[in-house]
């Protein structure tokens, strides 16, 4: 992996949340780093400045309500999603436990194995 696409996805981690704003700033961030393709890590961090140093800048000039707006709402649908996750566990063994008791109901139902008894019937003599 290039130096630059390692040093863009570092930054880009660093987001915590990722609304059009953000996505604005870091395509114009990537096509930055793009042009200085060749440098190194370390000569990137020198250019621009740390992926945390880039993230803590551009935090500083939103607004902290839209910051907070965004990650709450960030919260609230991860909290959805696991909600109905769960919600899909528990309702799925609710139906494997009725499949699996109507599967020994109707194995009750019929026998399993037949006993064949030969007895020999006797003679009639006359």
């Amino acid at each position: 992996m290039k130096d630059s696409k390692k040093y863009f996805k570092d930054i880009n981690k660093l987001f915590p949340v990722h609304s059009y704003k953000e996505k604005k700033y870091l395509n114009d961030l990537k096509e930055q780093i793009d042009e200085y393709d060749d440098l190194s890590y370390h000569e990137l961090e020198e250019q621009f400045g740390t992926p945390i140093d880039i993230v803590v800048a551009y935090y500083e000039t939103i607004d902290t309500k839209y910051i907070l707006k965004k990650i709450k709402i960030k919260h609230i649908i991860s909290t959805i999603c696991v909600l109905i996750m769960l919600l899909v566990a528990v309702t799925s063994c609710y139906e494997i436990y009725t499949v699996n008791q109507a599967k020994k109901k109707f194995d009750e139902m019929w026998p399993i194995h037949y006993e064949e008894k030969i007895t020999e019937d006797k003679e009639i003599t006359e």
